[in-house]
Formats: structure tokens, sequence, C-alpha cells
């Protein structure tokens, strides 16, 4: 007998998110996403042991509030803000033309 809970459902397979390279660094795009409501600062909970494996106590996230554990460059929920209105064609950026 199969022990497999998940049988007969269709979840998608825990491959790494792809992301579109961005020509800036996030933290200097978040206040364009609040200034243009795209996004809004979502504060969440300071995260409790047993920290999360890639926690970091010294550095905090300003998409979370200011929230203890990650920076904006690693917080992916942002990222996955940014890549969702990436997809919808609500954020563009224009490529450096120059020669």
């Amino acid at each position: 007998m199969n022990q497999n809970t998940n049988q007969g459902r269709n979840f998608p397979e825990n491959k790494p998110a792809e992301f579109t390279p961005i020509p800036m660094p996030y933290v200097d795009l978040l206040p364009y996403l609040l200034d243009n409501a795209m996004a809004v600062i979502s504060p969440t909970k300071t995260p409790q042991p047993l920290f999360p494996r890639q926690y970091n106590p010294n550095v905090t996230c300003a998409y979370h509030g200011g929230v203890l554990g990650h920076s904006i460059k690693h917080c992916m929920t942002l990222k996955h803000k940014v890549q969702s209105l990436i997809d919808a064609g609500w954020l563009k950026f224009e490529e450096d033309n120059r020669s």
C-alpha cells in the first residue's frame, strides 16, 4: 500500500525560483515601488528560535518593516513581488542604449 498522502494531488516541484535580473539593488528599487503604490511595507513577526538556516541577527529588512533576520538584498518575499510585477508588465526597466 502506498503511504503517500499527496497521491493524486498536483503539487509543483520544489525547484529554486528564477528571477529576472534587475539593473539596480532591491534596496534602491523599494522606494520607487512604495511611491508608485506597487508595494507596501509588510511588517512581519521577528523569527523565534529555531531560526531559519539563512537567519542573520545582524541585518534588517526594510520591506518587512525593519524585522531582524535578513536583508532586503536577500528578501525572497520582495523578490517574488518584483517578479510578479515584471511578469504582469507593471514594472519595466529601460535598457541602457549608450555605446
